[in-house]
């Protein structure tokens, strides 16, 4: 992991000399370096879309085209914990996230780079879009949406957040609850979506310049708010159905409808470079898990060959999570085992395009409203959505029993497992409505590759797919092995700087401030 120890020292004194970047300072953080006056960047509409590029390359994090940030920010978390990668690198001696050992000097990144660098320019976007009137309007509902976006992840990552009050104090920050940040991204992506269906069909200044992912098409703009808010409209489904079945109905049924085939949310241009092919090409960190070895190469799935690259023997193979005895295993390991197939130029997937049919695939299986259609007809195809944007013919994939293969470890026997996850690609009405809710997630996971997130997200809310448990824990009890890591804990700079704001997110978390604690959504009570 490149440079990681010596950037965690550094990151320390970034942040205590940026402190107010948190919550304040904007007209510092946001000054244009190269003296260029408001009067100038105002031509070509620069002066608001100069913005975007960093909000929306801050998402999925990847600032400057290097990897490391983004290897902070969610490679050694989510991407791990959501059953997609792994890595048998001798991080921190062996003891660190994958063995459920939660590093601040990692995980605060999450935290602090989405604040820096989305939140603080979106705050810029509002405030030069109001002194335009409303020539801007449809800038400001794309900038609403990305904020939505990043800061939803970020309440699924810790719980309460600052939101509603942020920039409101120099230093510290009040918080919301994680369920009124909620109930605000629900009227902030509503209101978006309206703005956006009437300025796409009138004319006002284009977009497009700025736009990493859809040309300037405000109708894309606008499928992406509805997609996203049926997204969070069923990550609070067993927390309060109504209120999950109100907004999942509204965004259904709104006039642009949701993404389809070819409408995912990418992020290219700009100087992008896919931090995966740093963390995995180029620093060689991180791996394709057995949990993507065991359920792909048991169905079959030519998604599997897309996803990693073959070994020396023309294999796609895996490794297992939280495994003992790294100092002796890594370098044995990284012979023989699967990097992630990316290359450097290749576009980030943050949102896909299939999720919207998974989404609408558990709606009717909920009994919802989905303006036609049942559940087998989205589920089936989600996984045509997929496999169109991997490239990759379907066949009879959707009819298939196959079922995850198990796992034989190439290096250690005492690591082989019999498969956990037992659900086939086959929609069968004859099954409960559970297996089919776990056919569909199962689905939906392997169609958000490698986007870990959301994927991790999914899998605390529902428990799918069974991924293989961990081989050593290193939490000293304060995170079941059974139960996995529910959240990231709040960084060492909130502690310190901000005491009375973290205390109210502690209270208002409901638990103590561990990786054990669940966010609200993450009720412990059956999917249906």
């Amino acid at each position: 992991m490149k440079n990681i120890t010596r950037y965690s020292t550094a990151l320390l004194s970034v942040v205590l000399l940026t402190l107010a970047s948190c919550t304040g300072g904007f007209e510092e953080m946001n000054t244009n370096p190269f003296g260029v006056s408001d009067q100038e960047l105002t031509q070509d509409n620069n002066l608001i879309g100069m913005h975007f590029p960093t909000i929306q390359q801050s998402i999925y994090y990847n600032r400057g085209g290097g990897g490391w940030g983004y290897q902070v920010f969610q490679n050694l978390n989510a991407d791990i914990w959501s059953g997609y990668m792994a890595t048998p690198s001798d991080f921190k001696g062996g003891i660190n996230n994958q063995t459920y050992f939660l590093n601040n000097d990692w995980n605060d990144t999450c935290w602090e780079y989405t604040y820096d660098n989305v939140m603080s320019n979106q705050v810029r976007v509002r405030e030069k879009c109001e002194e335009q009137g409303d020539l801007y309007s449809h800038y400001d509902a794309i900038n609403t949406i990305l904020r939505v976006l990043a800061m939803s992840r970020i309440a699924d990552q810790y719980g309460p957040i600052i939101y509603s009050k942020y920039g409101q104090e120099l230093l510290g920050g009040e918080y919301d609850s994680a369920q009124d940040a909620y109930k605000l991204f629900f009227s902030e992506l509503t209101a978006a979506v309206s703005t956006l269906n009437e300025y796409a069909s009138k004319q006002a200044p284009s977009f497009a310049a700025f736009d990493m992912a859809y040309g300037g098409d405000l109708v894309k703009w606008a499928k992406l708010g509805n997609t996203l808010r049926l997204r969070l409209a069923m990550r609070v489904v067993k927390y309060d159905a109504s209120w999950a079945r109100t907004e999942a109905e509204a965004a259904i049924k709104a006039p642009q409808g949701l993404l389809g085939r070819g409408e995912s949310l990418i992020v290219s241009g700009f100087g992008w470079k896919h931090p995966l092919y740093t963390c995995s090409i180029e620093y060689q960190d991180i791996f394709i898990s057995a949990n993507i070895q065991s359920i792909l190469s048991g169905y079959g799935d030519a998604r599997l060959d897309v996803f990693g690259l073959p070994n020396a023997d023309k294999q796609i193979l895996g490794v297992r999570t939280g495994i003992p005895d790294t100092d002796q295993l890594s370098d044995p390991y990284k012979e023989i085992i699967s990097r992630i197939n990316v290359t450097a130029e290749q576009p980030a997937v943050i949102v896909s395009a299939a999720e919207a049919s998974f989404l609408l695939a558990e709606a009717a299986l909920r009994g919802w409203d989905t303006n036609g259609g049942d559940a087998k007809s989205f589920y089936e195809e989600g996984i045509g959505v997929s496999f169109a944007q991997w490239g990759v013919a379907v066949g009879d994939y959707a009819g298939r029993s196959n079922l995850p293969a198990d796992w034989d470890d190439p290096l250690r026997d005492d690591f082989d497992s019999p498969a956990v996850s037992r659900v086939s690609p086959k929609w069968d009405d004859a099954k409960s409505d559970e297996e089919r809710l776990e056919k569909i997630i199962t689905q939906k996971w392997i169609a958000g590759f490698p986007e870990g997130m959301n994927a991790w997200a999914e899998w605390r809310r529902t428990g799918y797919p069974k991924l293989f448990p961990i081989l050593k824990n290193d939490s000293q009890g304060a995170i079941p092995t059974a139960l996995g890591v529910r959240r990231l804990t709040y960084t060492m700079g909130e502690q310190r700087n901000n005491p009375q704001g973290y205390a109210s997110a502690v209270q208002m978390l409901g638990g103590p401030d561990t990786g054990a604690t669940r966010i609200f959504w993450d009720v412990d009570k059956p999917n249906l």
